[in-house]
């Protein structure tokens, strides 16, 4: 089984699992604001109440992918998603205040990059795996050392 088609069950850590849906619901949220501020751009200027509405959303499930991002981190998994998603949740933050403040040429440009930031981490989600958990060996009494056997 390769990458790619590793899907969760018994062999998937649960971290691992929850890191893809908050990834994948991170991703789908930023398409819906992708075209909320597309139909404001173009002239649809109601579509802005909903577009503010989620990019709290938006800055909510950037904090619930950071926090997943550290508890697959904890499982062994990779160091870049906690990284990119604490980085994401700084711009996401950064992004709202520029949008109120209506910085829009900046607010589009950052929201470009936001957008590939997001569909990165995603893809990372579902092809990186996490090395499966060691088991730990039994406790042994004594100092620690290995008894030699007597002659």
């Amino acid at each position: 089984m390769n990458r790619l088609s590793q899907r969760p069950g018994p062999g998937v850590p649960r971290a691992l699992v929850l890191h893809r849906v908050s990834a994948t619901a991170l991703f789908l949220t930023t398409l819906v604001q992708v075209a909320l501020g597309a139909g404001y751009i173009g002239g649809d200027y109601e579509s802005i109440v909903p577009h503010d509405v989620n990019a709290r959303v938006l800055v909510g499930l950037a904090l619930l992918t950071l926090i997943t991002a550290v508890l697959l981190r904890r499982r062994g998994g990779p160091v870049r998603a906690v990284a990119v998603s604490a980085v994401l949740l700084v711009a996401l933050v950064a992004q709202t205040v520029l949008g109120v403040r209506r910085v829009v040429a900046v607010h589009v440009t950052l929201g470009v990059i936001i957008f590939a930031a997001v569909t990165v981490l995603l893809m990372r989600s579902w092809t990186e795996s996490v090395p499966p958990k060691e088991p730990t060996p039994p406790a042994t009494a004594g100092s620690g050392r290995r008894a030699e056997p007597l002659s």
